[in-house]
């Protein structure tokens, strides 16, 4: 993923190199994330996108990756990495016997006497969780605990939120829900990657990668219908 547009930072990513057993699914995969961009990797299933967002979020171990940010390395500073990137997998990360409240603390970096504010923070108002915090996780929608599974993520204001499948197993109503909670958090200037296999999910990106053979290849962000599809399943 090679972006000749000029950005004020960026986060050099290289040796990405995985398999599952004989599925090589990152071949030495190096590239430049431009900050401040909202980029969706679009891919078959199977072809690593998850592996891959995995690793940039530092959930998944990938011996040699490099993922550098102002001369550091993101991958091996566990806590620099936290404090700049969100995380939300495709699977729910929430203690569900637990209210909304104690999950948000599970997931906080900071100093307890500070968790008010960030609960008062611009990225965390907007998802509305003031009348919910006492509410055990079980007791909520499949709507609702996608909505507390982004708060956890941005608890600790990044600067990059990671995504895999933001709108997977949800209604209509809050898949564009969750589009609007994402397009916010891109217009505050922050950076937002995501896969997806829902169409209108494009509608917020800026840029626009497919994952194939183990290498990420730029497209046209506009690419839709047949076309999209006869790419991904080249």
């Amino acid at each position: 993923m090679h972006d000749t547009e000029r950005t004020t930072e960026i986060i050099q990513v290289s040796g990405l190199d995985y398999s599952y057993r004989k599925n090589h699914v990152l071949d030495h995969l190096q590239f430049t994330l431009p900050l401040g961009e909202s980029i969706a990797i679009l891919g078959a299933n199977g072809s690593g996108k998850s592996t891959l967002l995995s690793i940039l979020a530092g959930a998944r171990r990938c011996p040699g990756a490099v993922m550098e940010y102002q001369g550091h390395d993101l991958l091996k500073e566990t806590k620099l990495r936290s404090s700049i990137i969100g995380y939300v997998p495709q699977s729910d990360p929430l203690m569900p016997d637990m209210s909304v409240r104690d999950n948000l603390l599970l997931w906080y970096h900071g100093k307890r006497s500070d968790f008010a504010a960030a609960l008062s923070a611009p990225s965390m108002q907007m998802l509305q969780l003031d009348g919910f915090l006492k509410k055990k996780v079980n007791t909520l929608s499949g709507g609702m605990r996608k909505r507390v599974s982004l708060a956890t993520a941005l608890i600790n204001a990044p600067q990059i939120l990671i995504m895999d499948e933001p709108a997977a197993a949800l209604d209509l109503c809050y898949k564009a829900e969750m589009r609007e909670y994402l397009r916010q958090f891109h217009k505050e200037g922050h950076t937002l990657i995501l896969t997806t296999h829902d169409e209108e999910d494009l509608s917020i990106i800026s840029v626009l990668y497919l994952l194939r053979g183990g290498q990420l290849q730029k497209q046209d962000r506009v690419l839709r219908g047949d076309e999209l599809l006869r790419e991904i399943r080249q």
